[in-house]
Order: C-alpha cells, then structure tokens, then sequence
C-alpha cells in the first residue's frame, strides 16, 4: 500500500450556493459543481486470471444538511451504504466470468491513497417499502469505532451462476473512515488480480457481468452518473464499456 502523499488538510469552504464541489485526489484543488471524473476500470485478461485496476481522480463532495460540519463523499457510478449509524461509505460489485470454478484467490498487487481530514456523514438508511403500519428508520450519527473502516478494500462475494455463466463478484470501495481522526483515506489506484485454475485459462473473450448499481438516483436524491467506465485489455486492444 503505497500513500501518494502523507495527509492533505482540507478546508471545506463549500462557496458554491448549493454545498456542491469536486475535489481532485491528486492537486488537493476544490472547484464549484458536481461534473467530477468517473472512476476506470481496467480488466486484463491474463494466462491465469484477471488482472482489474481502478483508478480514481476526483471525488464529487456535497455538504451534508442535517449534519453540520458533515460532508458526503462520492464517486460516479458508485453506490451508498445505507446501515444506520455507520459512514456514509461508497462500494460497487464487479463480476468477472470463472467457467467451472465455485472459488477464485483475490489478492491485492498495490494500492495507493492520500489522506484528507474531512468529517464524514453518516449513512442515509434504507426506508422500508411494504412494512405496514410504516415506521421511519431514523438516521443517526456513526457510532463510535476506532481505526479505519471497511477493514478491507476488496471484499469477494463468492461465484454466482446464471444462464450464461459463472461469474466470481467483488465488492470495491473506494475509501476508508477513520472516526476518531476524522481522516477520509481516498484511494487513487486499486490494483487486484483474481486467480484461476488452468481449465479456464483457455477463455477467449472476456466476459464481464453488468455492475450494479438498479437505480438512477442515490439515497440523498443525488442523481447517479451510470456506471464507472471499463476498459476490457485483451490482446493489446483496449475498448471501453459503458
């Protein structure tokens, strides 16, 4: 794990009328508005695997109303938790095919991040559609824990079969949250490589499983961006999948 830069002290100013920024990982630079880059993806098809890299630019901030001093951190594409009393964290599945495999090692190659001392919302959380009488799931402030979270970047979800195949999936997330340093730990690049057995290092096409998320909007009502864009390297060609 490689950090690009020790820690960024960021001050949120927030100018704009509507509490709406994009920050740069990379400068530390905030500018007005919500047009941040979406995140890439590259999955190579290797002799015993896949190789998937994500790289992450800039990150769109929105000052969070109801919890002052609070902001939401968020990338195109990407989907929110909503547990209660947990951050406001960010995650999105890939899927990748495995023909006849029920288990693929994942490993983590390199990762770099920068640290920015921003404090986080907490999670908006998900309100019951069929429960009758309804009752409001409130939304609380994180409960305290100590040192970052989600422990781990890459979570595998195990091999899901459908109709057109196996495919092992990969929960992604872009960020930790340290809670009592208030410290965002921002990745910049993930580099992960899934192992296969030697019957299917035969594959010829790489097939890629549709990401998630199923809605156009977030739980705030901030309007979704489609997916993060993916870029398939295959016989040193590159072709990219919206």
């Amino acid at each position: 794990m490689k950090r690009l830069l020790l820690s960024i002290g960021s001050i949120l100013l927030f100018s704009s009328v509507h509490g709406q920024q994009v920050l740069n990982l990379i400068t530390g630079e905030v500018r007005d508005g919500f047009d941040d880059a979406e995140p890439i993806c590259t999955k190579e098809l290797l002799e015993d695997g896949y190789l998937v890299t994500w790289d992450f630019t800039e990150v769109y901030l929105r000052k969070d109303e109801d919890f002052p001093g609070c902001v939401f951190w968020r990338y195109a594409g990407f989907m929110d938790t909503f547990e209660a009393g947990t951050p406001a964290f960010q995650y999105l599945i890939n899927w990748l095919e495995v023909g006849d495999l029920t288990s693929s090692p994942v490993k983590i190659v390199e990762s770099n991040y920068v640290d920015y001392n921003y404090q986080l919302s907490p999670a908006i959380p998900a309100q019951p559609i069929s429960q009758h009488p309804y009752e409001e799931v409130k939304r609380i402030p994180i409960v305290p824990y100590e040192g970052f979270l989600p422990e781990s970047i890459i979570k595998e979800l195990g091999v899901s079969k459908d109709a057109t195949g196996s495919y092992v999936g990969f929960i992604v997330y872009p960020f930790q949250y340290d809670y009592e340093q208030q410290i965002i730990r921002a990745y910049t690049k993930i580099v992960y490589k899934v192992t296969l057995s030697d019957s299917t290092t035969g594959i010829e096409v790489l097939k890629t499983k549709e990401d998630m998320p199923t809605n156009s909007f977030t739980l705030d009502g901030h309007p979704a961006k489609g997916n993060a864009k993916s870029v398939i390297v295959q016989e040193g060609k590159k072709r990219i999948v919206r």
